[in-house]
Protein backbone atom coordinates (compact mmCIF):
# COMPACT_ATOMS: atom_id res chain seq x y z
CA UNK A 1 0.00 0.00 0.00
CA UNK A 2 1.41 3.38 -1.01
CA UNK A 3 1.95 5.97 1.68
CA UNK A 4 -0.40 8.95 1.33
CA UNK A 5 1.29 12.37 1.12
CA UNK A 6 0.92 14.63 4.13
CA UNK A 7 -1.18 17.76 3.54
CA UNK A 8 0.52 20.67 5.36
CA UNK A 9 -2.57 22.87 5.03
CA UNK A 10 -4.78 20.26 6.70
CA UNK A 11 -2.25 19.78 9.49
CA UNK A 12 -2.11 23.55 10.14
CA UNK A 13 -5.92 23.75 10.25
CA UNK A 14 -6.09 20.80 12.62
CA UNK A 15 -3.45 22.30 14.92
CA UNK A 16 -5.36 25.60 15.08
CA UNK A 17 -8.69 23.87 15.72
CA UNK A 18 -7.26 21.54 18.35
CA UNK A 19 -5.36 24.32 20.14
CA UNK A 20 -8.52 26.46 20.32
CA UNK A 21 -10.60 23.57 21.64
CA UNK A 22 -7.98 22.61 24.23
CA UNK A 23 -7.83 26.19 25.49
CA UNK A 24 -11.63 26.13 25.91
CA UNK A 25 -11.65 22.98 28.08
CA UNK A 26 -12.89 23.61 31.64
CA UNK A 27 -10.00 24.10 34.03
CA UNK A 28 -9.32 22.11 37.17
CA UNK A 29 -8.21 24.31 40.07
CA UNK A 30 -8.03 23.02 43.63
CA UNK A 31 -8.43 26.57 44.95
CA UNK A 32 -11.94 27.00 43.55
CA UNK A 33 -15.05 24.87 43.83
CA UNK A 34 -15.49 21.13 44.09
CA UNK A 35 -12.43 19.42 42.65
CA UNK A 36 -14.26 16.24 41.65
CA UNK A 37 -17.01 18.23 39.92
CA UNK A 38 -14.36 20.16 37.99
CA UNK A 39 -12.67 16.90 37.03
CA UNK A 40 -15.96 15.41 35.79
CA UNK A 41 -16.70 18.51 33.68
CA UNK A 42 -13.19 18.52 32.24
CA UNK A 43 -13.34 14.80 31.42
CA UNK A 44 -16.77 15.13 29.76
CA UNK A 45 -15.48 18.04 27.66
CA UNK A 46 -12.36 16.04 26.74
CA UNK A 47 -14.56 13.12 25.63
CA UNK A 48 -16.60 15.54 23.48
CA UNK A 49 -13.31 16.79 22.00
CA UNK A 50 -12.29 13.20 21.21
CA UNK A 51 -15.62 12.65 19.45
CA UNK A 52 -15.07 15.84 17.43
CA UNK A 53 -11.57 14.73 16.38
CA UNK A 54 -12.86 11.33 15.32
CA UNK A 55 -15.70 12.85 13.30
CA UNK A 56 -13.89 15.82 11.77
CA UNK A 57 -10.46 14.29 11.13
CA UNK A 58 -10.86 10.53 11.38
CA UNK A 59 -8.67 10.47 14.49
CA UNK A 60 -7.95 7.19 16.19
CA UNK A 61 -7.95 7.73 19.93
CA UNK A 62 -7.32 5.16 22.63
CA UNK A 63 -7.64 5.82 26.35
CA UNK A 64 -6.04 3.14 28.47
CA UNK A 65 -5.22 3.03 32.16
CA UNK A 66 -1.55 3.88 31.56
CA UNK A 67 -1.63 6.08 28.45
CA UNK A 68 -3.77 7.93 25.93
CA UNK A 69 -2.86 7.85 22.25
CA UNK A 70 -3.96 9.94 19.28
CA UNK A 71 -3.29 9.32 15.59
CA UNK A 72 -4.39 11.83 12.95
CA UNK A 73 -3.00 12.65 9.50
CA UNK A 74 -0.28 10.01 9.93
CA UNK A 75 1.00 11.65 13.12
CA UNK A 76 0.90 9.82 16.45
CA UNK A 77 1.32 10.97 20.01
CA UNK A 78 0.66 9.75 23.50
CA UNK A 79 0.43 11.08 27.01
CA UNK A 80 0.12 9.63 30.47
CA UNK A 81 -1.97 12.48 31.88
CA UNK A 82 -5.12 12.18 29.82
CA UNK A 83 -6.38 13.27 26.44
CA UNK A 84 -5.43 16.89 27.14
CA UNK A 85 -1.72 16.04 27.40
CA UNK A 86 -1.84 13.59 24.49
CA UNK A 87 -3.44 16.35 22.39
CA UNK A 88 -0.75 18.88 23.34
CA UNK A 89 1.86 16.25 22.47
CA UNK A 90 0.12 15.68 19.12
CA UNK A 91 0.35 19.41 18.37
CA UNK A 92 4.09 19.35 19.12
CA UNK A 93 4.58 16.29 16.89
CA UNK A 94 2.52 17.89 14.11
CA UNK A 95 4.60 21.08 14.29
CA UNK A 96 7.80 19.00 14.02
CA UNK A 97 6.31 17.20 11.01
CA UNK A 98 5.46 20.53 9.36
CA UNK A 99 8.97 21.83 9.98
CA UNK A 100 10.41 18.70 8.35
CA UNK A 101 8.07 19.00 5.36
CA UNK A 102 8.80 22.70 4.89
CA UNK A 103 12.52 22.12 5.33
CA UNK A 104 12.45 19.54 2.56
CA UNK A 105 10.33 21.76 0.30
CA UNK A 106 12.82 24.65 0.41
Amino acid sequence: MAKRPTDPHLIRETIADLRQRLDALPSIDSRTGDLMDQHRRHRAAAEALADHLRTAYGARIAAKAWTNTIRMHGISSSGTSGLHQASRNWIAAAERKLAAIEGNAS
